[in-house]
């Protein structure tokens, strides 16, 4: 049938198959790129609602763990300050060995002790016994007067059953020690 036509009628038809072959062609891309488009979509939503859920997951996992290292943190805190606060007793009274020596440098030629005992009553002041043998009456008498004489030390008394010898005393003092504020 094309070749009843004459040349001109056969240039409009081929160039009508070529645009008619355009067209199909034109549409059939836009067509196979709607189609992929609308089966990306999903895909791309779900993988943006996959990741922003990652990330408030990370988010609140961040925030909980910083959380728990703040109460972690905070424990810590507490139990450094109860521990200072059980040392914060020992701040103010002088330590038992320094106690011990100012005891020791009073006492008279002769004097032994045997016994030594300390302990705190509160933050400004311990309990403290002494024992041991003085050779008489009047050395027992001068260390009571020394350890008087120490503005540390109070309620220094020797109990009469010290004195019940005239030599070789057994003695036992009870005492305290307060503590000296120095301005």
């Amino acid at each position: 049938m094309l070749h009843l036509l004459t040349e001109s009628q056969k240039n409009k038809v081929t160039k009508e198959y070529k645009m008619r072959l355009v067209i199909v062609v034109s549409w059939m891309i836009i067509f196979i790129s709607l189609t992929g488009m609308a089966l990306t979509l999903p895909i791309y939503l779900i993988s943006v609602s996959k990741i922003n859920h990652i990330k408030n997951d990370n988010q609140s996992k961040e925030n909980s763990t910083k959380a728990l290292r703040d109460q972690n943190f905070q424990d810590k805190i507490k139990q450094v300050n109860s521990s200072l606060g059980a040392l914060k007793m020992f701040v103010g009274v002088p330590s038992p060995r320094n106690t011990y020596l100012k005891i020791v440098d009073s006492l008279p030629e002769g004097v032994y002790i045997d016994r030594y005992t300390y302990g705190l009553i509160d933050d400004s002041s311990a309990s403290i016994s002494i024992s041991g043998v003085a050779p008489d009456r009047e050395r027992l008498l001068e260390l009571q007067n020394k350890l008087k004489s120490n503005s540390e030390f109070s309620g220094i008394n020797i109990p009469i059953t010290g004195f019940t010898k005239k030599k070789d005393l057994s003695f036992s003092l009870n005492f305290n020690l307060i503590r000296v504020i120095k301005k």
